[in-house]
């Protein structure tokens, strides 16, 4: 086995388990926070718990990101968007949101659109997606993209090259969604198989730029987007 096979395999194997420490922590600190919310009567379908839930999940992400990428020595390049970036950040974000649009239309046609626990909890309480937009432009992108563009894209780069990095820290991206959806199993993979095209369009422009900003404002600017068309669509 060569040096680059063992190298290739190890941070393969790395960016998984850094994908699941990832989610172990965001489910341990959620549970630590729901259990004395249970313990003072909120129920599981309160906002406040449901939220609080989300918010504590995301600084798990913020912080597995954070030491992985210290441990490793990952550069993660953060700056002001240049008038560069920003050609690159309009055009990411239509192409996130065409790509979106045009997929959906085709898994809805194929009657693979699964369930989502996001639209069944907004059917009970509409502003439940409003606040999800607000912590999409001020944690959950910012985490997301911390996590999967930053720290898992930016190592696998170092052994397997750009292409490579992109697909493979796309995939655990929509991965990481499977939670998102209920129902039956084609519909789900399908859905978290169009989170990872749309992971890949992130990654690109991840590379494109070489500035985290970049993807964190995509990502922020296409989660609101659909959040408040949904809003839209119940009120």
């Amino acid at each position: 086995m060569t040096s680059f096979d063992r190298c290739s395999i190890h941070v393969i194997l790395e960016a998984i388990g850094i994908t699941l420490l990832a989610f172990i922590a965001s489910v341990f600190v959620g549970v630590v926070f729901l259990i004395p919310l249970l313990g003072l009567g909120y129920g599981l379908d309160s906002m406040l718990v449901i939220l609080g839930v989300a918010v504590l999940g995301q600084v798990g992400f913020l912080v597995v990101a954070y030491l992985y990428i210290r441990s490793r020595e990952i550069k993660v390049p953060i700056d002001i968007p240049s008038k560069s970036d920003l050609k690159y950040l309009s055009v990411g974000t239509i192409s996130a949101l065409l790509t979106a649009a045009v997929l959906s239309r085709i898994l809805s046609l194929l009657n693979l659109m699964p369930e989502s626990v996001i639209e069944d909890i907004a059917s009970t309480d509409p502003s439940f997606l409003l606040a999800l937009a607000f912590l999409s432009v001020v944690l959950i992108a910012p985490a997301e993209e911390l996590l999967f563009r930053g720290a898992i894209q930016g190592r696998l780069r170092e052994c397997l090259g750009v292409l490579p990095s992109v697909i493979g820290a796309s995939i655990l991206f929509g991965s990481l969604h499977l939670g998102n959806y209920t129902g039956e199993i084609y519909p789900i993979i399908s859905a978290v198989l169009l989170i990872a095209v749309i992971g890949g369009i992130l990654g690109v422009l991840y590379e494109r730029t070489r500035n985290l900003t970049v993807p964190i404002a995509v990502h922020a600017i296409y989660n609101v987007f659909f959040l408040l068309i949904s809003y839209l669509a119940i009120v």
